[in-house]
């Protein structure tokens, strides 16, 4: 009989202090093995990595493995973003450490703390993270944790004017206790003894948080480390809110998982695919939860979700089933909604709980128009101040509870009302933010057709392009939206040459000789792109800063009707 061979003693995890880490990580002992995919996490995940440091959650197990600086098991590289900070040279190592596993949080948090000047996945421009101190004092950590991006040039000032003010402060300076300490104790200028305290708490819930880290040595062989890998990254899943709560009402014979699979199958048949994958299980109860008079947070929908009996909670989900799939037909259609026809052009799939919800509070009203000019208005508000970036479930509950009050009275909410067109910044260049979403949105819904034909165009496979091309004004900035439109590829077609893209002055006589060189029909289809008279004249003359100029203005008094 073979005797086994004997195997190497199972790995073990040990603790060690998170910061120990990204310090690591910084001066080059903790690097990423090549096979790795690239730093793709968005600014939602780093958010909620944060928020769940601060609360003291469990953030998963790492897997390193210690390999030799010259001769490493797998080639390494850097933390993404490594090269970009001053000063930050990689030190010499005997050896350095792979991290196997945990990568996106690793480089999450280094990202926050480090600042480098790299954009995050889907954007074109670096975020930076801070702590909202007032919230974080109040225990709403979840409201807490902002990340904003350089390009958004308002709420930048916001919170730099907090931070001024000592009422926020950036996680870059959370990385040396020392420069926090200083800052706690001998600059900031308004907490007192206690808030000082519930301060440093928080920052020694950051400071001292320990990870459980798996080490393997190299000893172990390639392919013993390389199917540790794969088992990892194979069953790695974490435990949802839609599993804790399904655990929690099978007692009451709820089959929650079968109310879903159902549900998924009507909303196939009355949606378009990709909208019917926006919809989360989650909001289907976070729904029921603000039905129930609670805020819709992970802790309080399960304390709603326990006091409901089995037929009360059924009534309650398929109440929601119902609103969350007329949530969706308004939002994407092109007319008399929204203009989302695309899940891409959906500013915030975070606003389709509180949209459903309201739209409920309407039809429970038997309201009529005057209440969906209020719904519309409360809508396009939210999108053109982007005031879902962040705290997303606090503001759901507030203007659900505002909101009722407006439909049944004359007065909205302060918000609404202090609401101007100078607070929208259109110096947007980021396609997945919701006021570029939104403006899109607007293009469609102001019918958007064909340049070359005249006709509507089918703006399902129309492309978002740029009116002045990139390639003939490398000089000037032309991803602003205001640079932007929704054109057909058969259009697009007759916008090139042979040498490449044709300026304005190039292309604008053919869109006019198919319009049987009538400028009024041609420029009735410019307007429905919010392309003004002026405007084409600008074009005509490939004057680019004038375009911008005179399109921001059509673009804000398309805005200004939606919020008003």
């Amino acid at each position: 009989m073979q005797t086994l061979k004997q195997t190497s003693e199972a790995p073990k995890a040990n603790p060690e202090r998170l910061f120990d880490l990204i310090r690591e990580a910084f001066i080059g002992k903790l690097v990423v093995p090549e096979f790795q995919r690239s730093f793709v996490w968005q600014r939602q995940d780093i958010e909620e990595l944060l928020s769940s440091i601060l609360q003291g959650y469990f953030i998963g197990t790492f897997l390193v493995l210690d390999t030799q600086t010259q001769q490493p098991m797998f080639p390494f590289r850097l933390m993404e973003g490594h090269d970009k900070i001053p000063f930050a040279v990689p030190q010499s190592h005997t050896t350095v450490r792979l991290l196997l596993d945990g990568q996106q949080r690793i480089s999450s948090l280094f990202y926050v703390l480090y600042e480098p000047d790299i954009p995050l996945q889907w954007s074109n421009h670096p975020h930076k993270f801070f702590l909202n101190l007032k919230e974080a004092i109040k225990g709403e950590l979840d409201d807490a944790v902002i990340g904003i991006s350089t390009r958004d040039k308002r709420r930048m000032r916001e919170y730099e004017d907090l931070v001024q003010n000592y009422e926020a402060l950036p996680f870059s300076r959370l990385r040396d206790s020392g420069d926090f300490y200083r800052w706690l104790y001998n600059e900031q200028k308004i907490w007192n003894n206690s808030d000082q305290k519930n301060i440093e708490n928080l920052y020694q819930r950051i400071e001292k948080f320990m990870i459980p880290v798996v080490s393997l040595a190299s000893e172990r062989g390639q392919e013993d480390i390389v199917n540790i890998f794969e088992r990892i990254n194979r069953t790695g899943i974490s435990l949802s809110l839609f599993d804790l709560v399904q655990a929690r009402v099978y007692p009451k014979k709820i089959l929650l998982r079968n109310l879903w699979e159902n549900f998924q199958n009507s909303a196939n048949k009355e949606l378009d695919e990709k909208l019917s994958k926006m919809i989360k299980p989650e909001f289907l109860l976070k729904m029921i939860t603000l039905w129930e008079g609670k805020e819709p947070k992970k802790g309080k929908i399960l304390d709603a979700l326990d006091s409901l009996n089995q037929n009360h909670f059924e009534d309650q989900w398929k109440k929601a089933e119902k609103y969350i799939i007329k949530a969706v037909q308004r939002i994407a259609n092109p007319k008399g909604g929204y203009g989302a026809i695309k899940s891409n052009l959906i500013p915030y799939s975070t606003l389709i709980v509180p949209l459903a919800v309201l739209l409920h509070a309407v039809e429970e009203r038997s309201g009529g128009e005057t209440m969906y000019r209020k719904l519309d208005r409360w809508y396009w508000s939210n999108i053109f101040l982007q005031r879902y970036d962040s705290a997303t479930d606090t503001k759901t509950y507030q203007d659900f509870q505002e909101m009722k009050k407006w439909l049944d009275q004359d007065t909205p909410p302060d918000w609404m009302t202090d609401l101007t067109i100078d607070r929208i910044d259109l110096d947007v260049t980021e396609q997945r933010s919701a006021l570029y979403r939104g403006i899109m949105c607007l293009i469609v819904l102001a019918g958007a057709k064909d340049f070359f034909k005249g006709q509507t165009a089918d703006l399902m496979t129309c492309e978002d392009d740029h009116i002045f091309p990139k390639s003939k004004f490398k000089d000037k900035d032309v991803d602003f939206i205001a640079n932007r439109t929704l054109i057909s590829s058969e259009s697009n077609s007759y916008r090139k040459d042979k040498k490449g893209d044709k300026k304005p002055s190039e292309y604008l006589p053919l869109f006019l000789e198919n319009h049987g060189h009538n400028e009024p029909t041609l420029l009735s289809t410019l307007q429905t792109h919010l392309i003004s008279e002026k405007a084409y004249d600008a074009m005509k003359r490939n004057d680019f800063l004038r375009f911008i100029e005179i399109r921001k203005e059509t673009i804000k008094e398309a805005i200004l009707q939606r919020i008003k």
